[in-house]
């Protein structure tokens, strides 16, 4: 019989598993908008209404006395939506995750991931192209699946409204204006394939057949908070309550599929500073446009050498630290967000969008605890909650879309 070592593997049970303390989270959960405009935990009462002067007074001319006019006034009526994350945590496992039972306590670790979750569909709806609305089947490539485990639906998504970091396996989803929930189960992000479990009797009415079926984030539609995008877009209709036309209506400019150019940039901040008076403060996109404005820059670098010690140790300084346009009142950061859609690019005056919320938002903790006795399980739950809505001054805004 030949000699057996021990080793690793034929003691495999005798060696322990040794855990780090660090983990590593393998998202972005970078949002720059959200830092730079204000918040107001003020927001009491039914709504909150904003006086908004559309135009100057009648009544001026030269002569003789000109007849009197009054100036057109509205009211900016906002209504709190209701935003939550929620997580559940059996009570079993929570013991056991005490005293370095698990890389990390169960209830803080699930504490910390409910809030990045917030944070994260927070973000999103500042970039919805609707009210709740993840994506849009394309229309053109036919629905398969069975709903189920084995065999998902499987709905193409149109690329004008995909944005690949609102698709998020684990998610759970409503298809228009259906109640029943599927769940995201997998993703192809370069085919827009999404792969759901779960009922829907619009897909599977489409099965074999293509499919232009919106899919909303669960309990989403209609309640998200009103989106950039969709501000800055508006040619009709209402928002927040008054008719969106002259004096309450971004600066718009459609690209028509064309590459982004210094001149399309800048035709906008001119039509952002000759509406509103005022240079916008913050220029926001996606990291495509970020890397495509860095190439076209490409050619106004300086490249230095440098000697530190040896003479034969040269380096070259390749692309930009940060990107600044320069406006009527001086340089204006560009910055990339990753929900931002990949064809459009938003000029902002920060100042003139406000977050208005009852309180921050914040743990629901009334009774006295944050962990929440379940009545009819050994189980604990939280809920991290908003109420509020964001409010956009669209005169002052711009936006510049349908980039390539």
């Amino acid at each position: 019989m030949a000699d057996i070592t021990f080793n690793l593997s034929t003691q495999d049970k005798f060696f322990k598993v040794i855990y780090d303390k660090k983990s590593y989270a393998v998202f972005n959960t970078a949002n720059n908008l959200l830092m730079r405009i204000a918040k107001q935990y003020d927001f009491k009462g039914k709504n909150r209404t904003i006086e908004a002067v559309l135009g100057f007074s009648g009544g001026v001319g030269a002569g003789t006395l000109p007849d009197t006019n009054v100036h057109q006034e509205e009211n900016a009526v906002l209504t709190r939506k209701k935003i939550y994350a929620r997580c559940l945590l059996d009570r079993e496992a929570m013991l056991a995750s005490k005293d370095q039972g698990a890389f990390q306590e169960a209830s803080a670790r699930q504490v910390k991931k409910a809030v990045e979750s917030f944070m994260r569909n927070l973000s999103r709806q500042l970039f919805a192209f609707e009210n709740g609305m993840l994506f849009q089947g394309d229309n053109a490539t036919n629905v398969s699946g069975a709903g189920i485990v084995a065999n998902p639906y499987v709905v193409r998504g149109l690329a004008s409204t995909w944005v690949k970091s609102f698709i998020e396996k684990k998610d759970y989803v409503n298809v228009g204006a259906e109640s029943t929930l599927l769940e995201i189960v997998d993703v192809n992000y370069t085919t827009r394939d999404v792969s759901l479990v779960g009922i829907s009797a619009t897909l599977a009415a489409a099965v074999g057949a293509p499919t232009n079926a919106k899919i909303y984030m669960q309990k989403s539609k209609d309640n998200d908070i009103q989106s950039i995008l969709a501000a800055t877009k508006a040619t009709a209709g209402t928002l927040y309550g008054i008719t969106v036309g002259p004096r309450w209506q971004s600066a718009q400019k459609d690209a028509g599929g064309a590459g982004l150019t210094i001149d399309l940039m800048n035709e906008v901040i001119s039509d952002v500073e000759f509406q509103a008076g005022k240079s916008p403060d913050l220029i926001i996109t996606s990291h495509k446009q970020v890397r495509k404005l860095k190439n076209l820059l490409g050619d106004q670098l300086r490249y230095c050498t440098v000697s530190p010690r040896d003479p034969i140790f040269k380096k070259a300084g390749i692309s930009f630290q940060a990107i600044e346009i320069m406006t009527d009142t001086g340089p204006v950061p560009l910055v990339a967000d990753r929900m931002c859609p990949d064809s459009h690019m938003f000029f902002l005056n920060t100042e003139d969008i406000v977050m208005y919320a009852v309180e921050q938002p914040k743990w629901v903790d009334e009774d006295g605890k944050v962990l929440l006795r379940s009545a009819n399980a050994d189980s604990f739950e939280s809920r991290y909650a908003l109420y509020g809505e964001l409010f956009i001054h669209p005169h002052s805004q711009g936006v510049l879309y349908n980039l390539a």
